[in-house]
């Protein structure tokens, strides 16, 4: 338990949670069945004590919810009385206990994250306009009625334009006085002291009405403007109200139960979902938990005359914001909130509903700043819509109309964009030919079929076709008929080789390759010696892209057990950081590969560059040298090194003749000239000593060229051989 940032946070969280208490019963309390003020206290009791005892949430309170007060007044309207309500209350929770045991939970994983922003910024939207009207002193829309239309006959719109009717010069000091202490305690004092802002906030406000009081008595702020506890808190009878149990005959008890418990719990695990985001530790509450501890909760708030309990964002939001780390605050919040109000009514009645309007004006601009709707419209209009009409539903109309308007807006735009992308489309290029790739995302609904059916129908006579479903975890039915349609019939009728990736047994499309993914011996002989090195181009460029070729490696295993034809030879450095199939993105099968330290010449080199041009029937050789290269450092050094001096003092003339005519430091730059130099010199070396090669180039079936892999940016620059012979035709 962190008490010093529990304690706190505990104390902002009662100042809080005592107004909206009292409102929100005020506000749920109608001419047909009158409810008891106490009926919003005990509930606020009851969550911080019960609900936060048991939740696994670190960071919730729970207590009555102004998105319930619709229902509660139909419901004691339609059960005739509140004794009968209470007792719907815990019927209520005894389903939410079986909810929370049937892990129903799991749905508040799929709200659409857009809905939930929208929630957090609706509540600091409400908070701000209805609060603006307490804090110039016009108090007669209870704290707590968070509806678009009020009670007091007027919208939340219409009362700011009514508020300068009842201005108070004293009130609007109060809480303009409470912002600007609320606002430098944060910058100055946060996590610096145990005493939390709003405490002293309070304070100061309620020392300024009584020092008003004393000096003008006439400007002093009323009782009316003050938090008012009278209505069963001042003595102990007629505190609690006990169920009804005669109504256990109502079928209606049965239904307003039904619909109080899904109420709140769909209103708790969007709360708490929401609140999970605001956690800086961003911890996960469980669910199912939360469910049993609301059900739990609301068993005893009944038992007892409370109102409904639910997770409660205003609340829950003002508990993080004051710092707190564990339930503990929570907890705390309703302990304060019973022994005071049970202990010291009077002095709670001295506080001006002013200065507790600053502290949700406060909060409500943290939930709601402009730098929020600012992050939701550079997310792209598919997450700023849902966002912003969640934000409009709930602030035009109540919390409960406006969330479930916000979910259904949500999930069409789910709908419509698992309608539009249930696919990828890449297209690839290997040394085979034009490839297209259809990437299946992780689930295919009928939604889908449509959309899959329109692409597959595009293809043109004789395309490539890979259908990949390797992150795909289920395939609806209907989409299943709509590809084996495609493979049966349209496919051949069209000649598209179609090939299956990743398709699971119990979808009876085996996995199958419709056309060859490595080098053929007829595209071997086809390929010229430009066009091969154009496809090493191409794959470096997917190298340094990041954007490489996805390949069924058992697949072109399979394929070149038996032969193999590739399409060049490469010789390079032993260096590790110069991977050739990687750099180049080739498959197995595609290039001969000759490695040996600074790729130098010598006869093992050559007979095999013989063997890959002459037998191999490649058309291409590189000679590939790199930047920073150990063994071009070491011939420029003199390194003398057993064996490996051998290779060395191959590169040392090749050195010293750069040496000669470089006037700088021996640096990086002169190792890196040293080593383009000595591929030049390794490609003269192997035409001059290898007759055969020689002569394959004069025949124009095998070319040579040079190359250089920079280390820092994974480029090839390619140079000499045919690369200078092309530049001089150009020329010409």
């Amino acid at each position: 338990m962190k008490l010093r940032d529990d304690l706190p946070a505990s104390i902002s969280v009662f100042l809080v949670a005592l107004p909206l208490c009292l409102g929100i019963a005020l506000a749920s309390s109608s001419e047909a069945v009158p409810v008891p003020l106490m009926s919003g206290l005990i509930a606020g009791i009851i969550g911080g004590i019960v609900v936060g005892s048991i939740s696994g949430s670190h960071t919730s309170v729970s207590g009555p919810a102004a998105g319930l007060v619709a229902i509660v007044i139909a419901q004691t309207e339609a059960l005739g009385s509140f004794e009968a309500f209470v007792l719907a209350v815990s019927l209520a929770g005894v389903i939410q206990v079986f909810l929370g045991a049937m892990r129903a939970g799991v749905i508040a994983y799929y709200f659409p994250s857009s809905v939930i922003r929208g929630l957090l910024t609706a509540i600091g939207v409400i908070l701000i306009l209805k609060q603006l009207p307490h804090a110039v002193g016009y108090d007669r829309d209870a704290e707590g009625d968070f509806s678009f239309f009020q009670a007091d006959g007027y919208n939340t719109f219409t009362e700011l334009g009514h508020m300068f009717e009842a201005f108070s010069v004293t009130a609007t000091v109060i809480s303009l006085g409470c912002l600007c202490i609320l606002i430098f305690w944060e910058k100055r004092f946060s996590g610096k002291t145990p005493i939390p802002g709003p405490l002293v906030a309070v304070v100061v406000g309620t020392l300024i009405n009584e020092l008003v009081g004393l000096i003008a008595p006439d400007y002093a702020l009323g009782a009316s403007h003050r938090v008012q506890l009278s209505g069963g808190t001042d003595s102990s009878s007629g505190l609690f109200t006990f169920p009804d149990f005669s109504a256990l005959q109502d079928p209606q008890l049965y239904l307003a139960a039904v619909t109080i418990a899904l109420v709140a719990s769909l209103e708790t695990l969007l709360n708490l979902e929401a609140v999970d985001r605001l956690d800086t530790l961003k911890r996960v509450s469980p669910a199912n938990r939360e469910l049993y501890a609301q059900g739990i909760g609301n068993i005893c708030s009944g038992m007892i005359g409370g109102l409904p309990v639910t997770s409660v964002i205003v609340r829950s939001s003002a508990n993080v914001y004051s710092g707190a780390k564990s339930k503990a605050s929570t907890i705390m919040h309703g302990i304060w909130l019973g022994g005071t109000v049970f202990t010291i009514p009077w002095l709670l009645e001295q506080i001006p509903l002013s200065a507790l309007a600053a502290i949700l004006l406060f909060t409500g601009y943290k939930l709601a700043k402009p730098a929020i709707f600012m992050d939701a419209w550079n997310k792209g209009w598919n997450q700023f819509l849902p966002f912003a009409l969640t934000v409009l539903a709930i602030v035009f109309t109540d919390l409960l109309i406006g969330i479930v308007i916000g979910l259904i807006v949500g999930v069409i735009f789910v709908l419509r964009s698992m309608e539009r992308t249930p696919f990828l489309s890449e297209q690839e290029n290997p040394v085979t030919g034009n490839v297209t790739r259809l990437k299946f995302g992780q689930h295919l609904t009928f939604l889908n079929q449509s959309r899959v059916r329109k692409t597959l129908d595009k293809f043109a006579e004789g395309s490539h076709l890979i259908l990949d479903a390797s992150k795909t975890e289920y395939i609806d039915p209907d989409v299943l008929d709509t590809i084996r349609d495609f493979r049966d019939v349209k496919a051949p009728a069209k000649k598209i080789d179609v090939s299956f990736v990743g398709f699971r047994d119990r979808y009876a499309l085996e996995d199958r390759k419709g056309y060859s993914d490595v080098v053929t011996r007829a595209k071997q002989a086809e390929l010229t010696p430009l066009e091969t090195l154009n496809l090493l181009r191409r794959g470096n460029e997917r190298f340094l892209s990041g954007e490489m070729l996805e390949r069924d490696w058992s697949h072109q295993r399979d394929q070149t057990s038996e032969a193999q034809h590739p399409m060049a030879a490469l010789l390079g450095c032993i260096d590790s950081r110069v991977p050739a199939e990687l750099v180049f993105d080739v498959g197995i099968g595609d290039i001969f590969s000759v490695r040996v330290a600074g790729n130098v010449v010598n006869e093992d080199v050559l007979g095999s560059l013989e063997y890959a041009a002459e037998v191999g029937e490649v058309n291409l050789i590189v000679v590939l040298g790199h930047t920073r290269c150990g063994a071009v450092t070491a011939a420029c050094q003199g390194v003398k090194l057993g064996h490996v001096t051998e290779l060395i003092e191959k590169i040392s003339p090749i050195a010293q003749n750069v040496r000669s005519h470089h006037t700088g430091e021996e640096d990086a730059e002169f190792v890196d000239q040293v080593a383009k130099q000595n591929v030049l010199h390794v490609i003269d070396e192997i035409i001059r000593r290898s007759e055969i090669v020689a002569n394959l180039i004069k025949e124009g079936k095998v070319d040579i060229v040079g190359g250089m892999y920079h280390l820092k940016e994974g480029r090839v620059e390619f140079f000499g051989g045919m690369i200078e012979r092309l530049s001089d035709t150009a020329a010409t």
